[in-house]
């Protein structure tokens, strides 16, 4: 077994493990997408909405990681790409399926125990100074570094690479599709390299720009574990979007001048990546969303928070016109999102997605030019 197709079995299953855990690392007033007192994790009903959760995302990320070891060592790239999709996909699908399902059972139980916020709470005025920050946005230079950093060594080498590039290797590491060297194929990595750092730099600027959210009942606590969260995700982003993006430009380059085989490349990549997703499962089961975990130990309080239920749709997207925010942290999952109920967020979301897809479209293009060995 090959050490990327093993590191592409582990993703599988960290996918699952990181969505199995989500609603046990939301904050403590939020269950399923649902504001509620901290104690209603303890009702019984709620409880087994829970277990039944982590039930059905166990055997669908088993069954993922099984497809996965049946399916794609023997199969071609139309195949593998497809596999590939289903086995990322479906747990992502099958979890916010029982979200909703749950979600419409807590709302239910939460109007028949009368879980409703007091909305009593003055404004707590906190000072920044007493809270941790998250790292500087310049610290994204790095990627400005990296990408100058591959560009100079793609002309610099270019007389030197083989007139063949690698671009493709089956799981068994074996080269099996080229490209005539030329200035686009040879740059193509850099192009990577600054979609990379421009993924991971817009991440770090919602980080800096999020709305930080503050339990009326707890401001103090939940300020701080929001704070605590915030700058660690930051600084794990950051350590962690700099590795990948320098793998993966020094790896293809690596490859293109024959000095690692275009598999090995690939699990060193793959493995980066995979090291990444750990520390932030790791975070994100030491902090719980956006401090969540923290806020819990430091809450005495069974108050119900400040209810905006009714901005979230579908539990999943944000839309409040009235919110000056252009980013907020995910009511169920790890991370944030954009407020769709501003314009901006529209046209960031847009923005990311046209810039994905050309990207893909370029792939696409490149991979349309090599020769097939």
């Amino acid at each position: 077994m090959t050490g990327i197709f093993t590191s592409i079995l582990l993703l599988v299953v960290l996918e699952g493990l990181m969505l199995a855990a989500t609603p046990f690392i939301m904050p403590p007033t939020e269950c399923f997408t649902v504001t509620v007192p901290p104690s209603a994790k303890q009702d019984p009903r709620v409880k087994a909405l829970l277990r039944a959760y982590v039930i059905i995302m166990a055997a669908v990320t088993a069954a993922g990681a099984v497809l996965a070891a049946v399916l794609l060592p023997n199969a071609d790239d139309r195949a593998s790409a497809l596999v590939m999709t289903l086995i990322v996909l479906t747990p992502i699908i099958a979890s916010f399926a029982f979200m909703l399902y749950a979600r419409r059972r807590i709302k239910a139980i939460k109007a028949t125990e009368s879980w409703i916020s007091a909305g009593s709470h003055a404004a707590a005025v906190i000072s920044d100074a007493s809270i941790p920050q998250p790292l500087p946005l310049a610290w994204e230079l790095i990627h400005v570094i990296v990408v100058i950093g591959l560009a100079a060594f793609a002309l610099l080498a270019y007389d030197r690479l083989p007139d063949q590039i690698p671009l493709h290797a089956g799981f068994d590491g074996t080269v099996d599709s080229y490209a005539e060297k030329s200035l686009g194929v040879v740059m193509y990595p850099v192009v990577i390299s600054a979609f990379i750092g421009l993924v991971f730099a817009f991440a770090h600027w919602g980080i800096v720009r999020a709305k930080r959210p503050v339990d009326p009942a707890a401001p103090a606590s939940s300020a701080l574990a929001y704070g605590q969260f915030a700058r660690i995700q930051s600084i794990v982003m950051l350590i962690g979007g700099a590795t990948v993006n320098i793998c993966t430009g020094v790896m293809f380059f690596l490859s293109a001048t024959g000095a690692l085989s275009l598999g090995s490349a690939g699990a060193i990549v793959t493995i980066a990546a995979v090291v990444f997703v750990v520390a932030e499962i790791v975070v994100a089961l030491r902090l719980g969303q956006a401090g969540g975990r923290v806020a819990a130990e430091l809450r005495t309080s069974d108050e119900v928070a400040r209810d905006d239920d009714r901005f979230w749709k579908l539990g999943s997207f944000y839309v409040n016109r009235d919110d000056p925010s252009i980013f907020v942290p995910k009511r169920f999952g790890v991370g944030w999102t954009v407020n769709l109920g501003r314009g901006a967020g529209w046209a960031l979301l847009i923005g990311i997605i046209l810039l994905a897809v050309g990207i893909t479209v370029a792939s696409f293009l490149l991979a349309g030019q090599s020769a097939t060995s």
